[in-house]
């Protein structure tokens, strides 16, 4: 029987440092109100990795904790990464078989934006008649503009990897999907069964737009992308102040000014990974601009929780 509405948070760790992100976003978590939702927390430590009691204790009085070793030695990056999220979908799909949940691939630069993040997420996943397989932030296609030639590719249109799957997820895929990076190389079969969702909720976000970000009605879950991971998660768990929410009113102004400054800096920006960030957040605003159909808010039908609610006392 299908067991409805029960999700899994797998937390990836590979070292300390990431050990204590996960500790700093489970002290967030117990702030908040518990979820309409069952939740069990998969803690799944690289093979390099050992198996951290100190995450388990943190996240017990979360839910039903599972420590998880990763069994496939394959090191290195993206190869290592990719191992243990095939690894952890492997497991989804041997324990919790006929359960139409999701199961969330929450990196350690990765943080609730509200109160009420997992019962948004779970409305929106359960929001048509047909689950989706995946269900993530959107990444269309992303070009470098150049002076007198073609613009030329960064990346492929994909769902990025700190999404939501479906338990049966390993089961749906071919064996084509395992090759490559687990994000770029999956996208393709999830849209050829018709089941790849594009969500605002879970956004990408950057040390200078954190704190708007966390006001933001409509972004439920915030990734760090390319930033300092350590700073961003310690901007992300601070409490709003009351200032910051009463300016919230004049974010779009500022992001249309972000907007202006952005598009300066790329022709100014050339090459490597600051280029191709501020190339991704062009592409991305003007593919949501155009298509805002395809993403729906999802706001929690069930708890409902004011953003204040996540101010300093």
């Amino acid at each position: 029987m299908t067991n409805r509405k029960k999700h899994v948070v797998i937390l990836p760790y590979f070292c300390d440092e990431e050990v204590d992100r996960y500790v700093q976003l489970s002290q967030l978590m117990q702030r908040f109100p518990a979820p309409s939702v069952e939740v069990d927390f998969l803690l799944a430590s690289s093979p390099r990795a050992e198996t951290s009691t100190e995450l388990a204790k943190a996240y017990e009085p979360l839910g039903n904790v599972i420590p998880f070793a990763c069994p496939t030695r394959i090191f290195g990056y993206p190869e290592g990464p990719t191992a243990m999220f095939w690894d952890c979908m492997d497991y989804m799909a041997q324990n919790y078989s006929g359960n139409d949940g999701f199961s969330l691939w929450l990196e350690s630069d990765m943080a609730p934006a509200k109160p009420d993040w997992i019962d948004r997420l779970s409305d929106e996943w359960y929001s048509e008649s047909q689950t989706p397989v995946m269900m993530g932030c959107y990444v269309p296609e992303v070009y470098k503009q150049r002076i007198f030639k073609q613009p030329k590719l960064l990346l492929e249109p994909h769902i990025n990897g700190g999404a939501c799957y479906s338990m049966d997820f390993a089961s749906k895929m071919p064996a084509e999907a395992r090759e490559g990076v687990f994000d770029m190389a999956v996208y393709k079969y999830a849209t050829d069964v018709g089941r790849a969702k594009k969500t605002g909720q879970i956004a990408f976000s950057t040390q200078s737009r954190v704190r708007r970000d966390l006001v933001d009605d409509d972004k439920a879950l915030l990734h760090g992308f390319m930033q300092e991971k350590d700073a961003f998660i310690d901007a992300c768990v601070e409490p709003l102040t009351e200032q910051e929410i009463e300016a919230a009113k004049w974010n779009g102004i500022k992001d249309r000014i972000e907007t202006a400054q952005r598009r300066l800096r790329v022709w100014v920006v050339r090459r490597g990974h600051k280029a191709m960030l501020e190339n991704m957040f062009l592409a991305k605003q003007k593919y949501e601009t155009q298509n805002p159909h395809q993403f729906r808010p999802g706001k929690s039908t069930s708890t409902t929780v004011p953003v204040d609610q996540r101010k300093a006392a």
